[in-house]
């Protein structure tokens, strides 16, 4: 695999509205860590690594389908945070915990940005049910070519790529064709083959192939790419 580590972006954090899995204390801060591409495209499993300044405790945790880790942290420490994406490490530096009164839940955006070489791009045969992402007998037999190719080439790598139409809502589109990417790669993990040599992500809407204007550009902008890196 050819890849370029360009740039990490610690970005503002920003307060949680939403209900969180964990709940903050008056000592400690519930922290969702959101990791995404540069265009804002989620990245799964991401691992997020918080080693404490001063006691060098250390929280890990590895990033959902939406790119969330999320942590519960004591109030006015810091930390030193990396994250580690297809063995690929971002440093981000030193990462404070607010020392603030009350309950306190926030977001922080972590964006990193790695340039990959495709040395080779084709579409995956098989096609899924609107807004479904369960593998038929036939989506398995077409996925068992791949894995063994996979077997004969003990060093091939790849990336499952998942795309959709622009038809309805763009945060759908995303979280559709990323449990699409990564139902495969589950299928894929459960012949054998080692998680590390597979990444999944969701593109949505956001690389089409066609029109999207007519029935057969949008039919060929649903598809599933294998990326050999």
């Amino acid at each position: 695999m050819r890849a370029l580590f360009l740039s990490a972006f610690l970005l503002g954090c920003t307060i949680l509205n939403a209900q969180t899995k964990l709940e903050p204390t008056d000592y400690d801060a519930v922290v969702v860590f959101k990791i995404t591409d540069e265009k804002g495209v989620p990245e799964e499993n991401a691992v997020v690594t918080l080693v404490n300044n001063v006691d060098k405790s250390i929280h890990v945790d590895t990033s959902d389908i939406d790119g969330n880790t999320e942590m519960l942290l004591k109030k006015g420490t810091s930390h030193s945070i990396t994250v580690v994406k297809n063995t690929f490490k971002f440093d981000f530096g030193l990462f404070e915990v607010p020392q603030q009164k009350g309950k306190l839940s926030f977001e922080e955006n972590l964006q990193i940005k790695v340039i990959t070489k495709y040395n080779r791009v084709y579409e995956l045969k098989i096609h899924f049910a609107p807004n479904q992402a369960d593998l038929y007998q036939a989506a398995k037999m077409e996925i068992d070519k791949l894995v063994e190719e996979m077997e004969k080439n003990p060093t091939m790598k790849i990336e499952v790529a998942g795309h959709t139409d622009n038809v309805g809502d763009d945060a759908l589109n995303m979280r559709v064709s990323q449990k699409r990417a990564s139902v495969i790669r589950a299928y894929l993990i459960e012949k054998g083959i080692s998680e590390k040599r597979i990444s999944a992500r969701g593109y949505g809407e956001t690389s089409p192939v066609a029109d999207n204007a007519t029935e057969d550009g949008r039919n060929r902008n649903r598809r599933i790419e294998i990326r050999m890196l």
